[in-house]
């Protein structure tokens, strides 16, 4: 499909034009991080809210944005979302909250999806954040999205996921 051609040379393009210097925060002094995330089921939607009940208890203001596959359910529509149809013919996006994400100016992004599709590629590409965190990517190309990846110690449990990405954000940054 032409639409994914073009969204897959944007992030590519995006990712060779990545030549900042990325930045690490003290755990108590971030700010505003950014989680992005699929929806897949019930179990993995509880444990995103639970890690953003986590990081505003901790102070820090939370932008959320979840992709929506086609033939998934949103939950309880309790966070912005964005779906495939969302995208023009040519790649050119036409959704309200995907372009909004993207001009916030993020400390950390969390991405929470362990397998990362060509939505959650482009906005780790292209979203203004001084660092980007995720699940551990196994191939070159897709660690390159990442300057810090957890890997969790089971996979597909986002709950385990989410309480790692806090514990080594945490430990790095001198905050056990």
């Amino acid at each position: 499909m032409i639409k994914h051609k073009i969204l897959s040379y944007k992030v590519r393009r995006g990712q060779k034009k990545i030549d900042f210097l990325h930045q690490a925060y003290p755990y108590s002094k971030l700010k505003k991080v950014g989680v992005i995330f699929s929806f897949d089921d019930l179990k993995k939607h509880e444990a995103v809210k639970k890690f953003i009940k986590t990081l505003k208890a901790d102070g820090i203001e939370v932008a959320t944005l979840a992709y929506k596959p086609k033939d998934t359910q949103n939950f309880e529509f309790y966070f912005d979302f964005f779906e495939d149809k969302d995208f023009g013919f040519f790649g050119k996006i036409e959704n309200p909250y995907f372009l909004s994400f993207l001009n916030q100016k993020l400390e950390y992004l969390f991405c929470l999806d362990e397998t990362l599709n060509l939505y959650m590629q482009y906005l780790l590409v292209h979203s203004k954040s001084d660092a980007r965190i995720g699940a551990y990517q196994s191939t070159e190309e897709e660690a390159s999205f990442f300057e810090l990846m957890i890997k969790p110690k089971e996979r597909g449990d986002t709950n385990i996921l989410t309480e790692e990405i806090i514990h080594y954000v945490r430990k790095i940054s001198g905050n056990n």
